[in-house]
């Protein structure tokens, strides 16, 4: 699956004023769980967009207006798009997976 984010074009200042992260922007296993912790306290899941009959757009503008702009919360694909941008430009390596319940 190739997935369509850039992370140099996120905007990290405007992401941790949306989840209320003030700390390190190091990539160590302490800045991760940090961050991991105020984005799920933060940004809720939600599913409102198809109710809605909303196109679910994952590319990282979209994300960001969403998820942070409009203080939206998101379904497991847009949460994890937008993590894994953060991430990678804070320099972490990122594996992505997929994953389904049967």
């Amino acid at each position: 699956m190739e997935i369509k984010t850039s992370p140099e074009n996120i905007n990290l200042d405007a992401y941790f004023q949306r989840i209320h992260y003030s700390g390190d922007r190091t990539p160590t296993l302490e800045t991760l769980q940090a961050i991991h912790l105020c984005h799920t306290k933060a940004i809720a899941f939600e599913n409102l967009s198809p109710l809605l009959k909303q196109p679910v757009r994952l590319d990282l503008t979209s994300l960001q207006s969403k998820l942070i702009d409009q203080g939206r919360g998101g379904y497991c694909f847009e949460h994890n798009l937008l993590l894994r941008s953060v991430l990678l430009t804070l320099g972490f390596q990122v594996t992505c997976l997929a994953a389904r319940v049967l």
